[in-house]
C-alpha cells in the first residue's frame, strides 16, 4: 500500500484531522444513522467520510466494530 503523501493531499484540498480511534470509529458508524430521505449529496458525503474513517482504522491495524442502528435511532429531518 502506498503511504499518504501530505503534499498530494494538500493539492487536492484535503487536510489532516487528528482524532482518537474512538472518534474515528464513531464517524465510521454514524453515517448509518442518516435518514433515507436526505439528498444524494449528503449521502455521498457521509459515504466518503465513513469510508475514509474505516480505512484509517484499517491502516492503523484497528478493527472496526460496525454498529447498525435501530430505526428509532436514526436521525430525522
Amino acid at each position: 500500500m502506498k503511504p499518504t503523501n501530505p503534499e498530494d493531499e494538500l493539492a487536492q484540498g484535503r487536510m489532516a484531522l487528528w482524532l482518537t480511534p474512538e472518534d474515528i470509529a464513531f464517524l465510521s458508524n454514524e453515517w448509518r444513522k442518516i435518514p433515507d430521505n436526505v439528498s444524494d449529496d449528503t449521502k455521498d458525503r457521509w459515504a466518503r467520510i465513513a469510508f475514509r474513517a474505516s480505512s484509517a482504522l484499517h491502516k492503523a491495524g484497528i478493527q472496526l466494530d460496525a454498529e447498525f442502528p435501530e430505526q428509532d435511532e436514526k436521525y430525522r429531518l
